[in-house]
């Protein structure tokens, strides 16, 4: 512990070069007051705004047409008879660019010239399972007989796992916009202008694309590359667990155990109708619990039914929650079943460092989404019989 400490206070003295960082970073930026560089729903919402021609940014189609080259110039892949001509002569003038139809990011249509350009955006999180291949056929489904031009935008070009997409990273992304600033600014509104050199600021720093900050970090990580790993190690911790903590005292229940990922508890009108028939001591032997967990972009809420000591008494249990409208799967009353969760619900969140953001998100999974399967557990608990036959 004493080696650490020392770590770190060497790491804080008189290092002129993280002040100097610093100084960069806190460089006034609106758009990192509204923290649009941490979440990639935010960058969307902006790359929106520029891919439509006829909103007030008065560049007209020049983003919208210049991303389109781009994807077709440099992906091969991509099954389209576009040309990169094509995209220089056509009309821009029908576009319509939609938010999350279908779950999907970015959406361009073009009905004149029956063209869909399918944008799914990853800053930090990983695709999931089948996204891509799902979006993908839900555009050809609802699009028939139109081109469709699939990219997946991530910070440094990541190979999508559906073949058929083709790749796009903010580098690119940042080097089109530069140019579209520098030819456009005479056409340009003072605050627009102004608006559009912050993304540009954000996404400079988002892509290390800042010569002054990437040269920075090199000298301070190559002089303090053991103190930087030791804080990056506890650098994943977010304000989880004191929110989790103060949600649990406000709806006055049981905390069972937290960490930085997950938070356990038992609300209190459970206290008079169970028994501590669990084989988890860590988890106060109860017959079940509820907990949050955190997963990437998401915060979850659960209630399981964990392990007995009597597998017979835990199946009589399964049997009981099942005949208070609580679904059970049959896999769950077989031999060597210790984990049964009889309740999920995992919504999108990201604004992990507001606590009192988290606390909201809680209380709404609570009270609103877990609400009528408690109630239903309640009473089973209420007419259950905890002695072994």
């Amino acid at each position: 512990m004493q080696d650490k400490l020392a770590t770190l206070q060497k790491f804080i003295a008189n290092n002129y070069a993280l002040e100097s960082l610093e100084a960069k970073l806190n460089e006034f930026n609106p758009l990192k007051v509204l923290k649009i560089d941490q979440y990639e729903i935010r960058h969307s919402n902006v790359l929106s705004w520029l891919l439509t021609p006829e909103e007030n940014h008065n560049i007209g189609n020049s983003f919208l047409k210049k991303v389109l080259a781009e994807i077709i110039l440099n992906n091969e892949n991509i099954e389209t008879s576009l040309s990169v001509f094509d995209t220089e002569k056509m009309s821009y003038s029908d576009f319509e660019i939609k938010r999350e139809w279908q779950n999907i990011d970015i959406l361009a249509v073009s009905h004149n010239n029956k063209i869909c350009v399918i944008i799914e955006n990853k800053i930090y999180a990983n695709e999931s399972k089948g996204q891509l291949e799902k979006y993908f056929e839900t555009v050809r489904s609802e699009y028939k007989n139109y081109e469709l031009v699939p990219v997946l935008l991530t910070l440094d070009g990541v190979e999508p796992t559906d073949t058929r997409y083709g790749i796009l990273s903010y580098t690119q992304v940042l080097k089109i916009l530069e140019f579209i600033v520098s030819i456009q600014k005479e056409n340009m509104n003072e605050k627009v202008y102004d608006f559009i050199n912050y993304y540009l600021k954000t996404l400079e720093i988002l892509t290390m694309e800042d010569k002054k900050i990437k040269q920075l970090c090199k000298e301070i990580y190559k002089d303090h590359k053991e103190a930087l790993d030791l804080i990056y190690e506890y650098a994943e911790d977010t304000d989880f667990e004191e929110s989790a903590s103060e949600f649990i005292q406000n709806i006055n229940a049981q905390e069972i155990y937290i960490d930085g990922k997950s938070a356990w508890f038992m609300p209190k009108e459970f206290k008079n109708y169970l028994k501590k028939v669990g084989e988890e001591k860590w988890c106060e032997n109860l017959p079940f619990a509820f907990w949050f967990v955190v997963q990437e972009e998401k915060l979850g809420i659960i209630i399981e039914v964990r392990p007995f000591v009597s597998a017979s008494l835990r199946q009589n249990f399964l049997k009981h929650l099942k005949n208070h409208d609580i679904n059970i799967h049959d896999y769950s009353f077989k031999s060597g079943a210790k984990y049964t969760r009889i309740f999920t619900k995992y919504p999108r969140f990201e604004d992990w460092d507001n606590k009192e953001s988290i606390i909201q998100k809680m209380d709404e999974l609570y009270k609103k989404f877990a609400k009528k399967t408690e109630a239903n557990l309640l009473e089973a608990c209420k007419t259950f019989n905890w002695e072994e036959a």
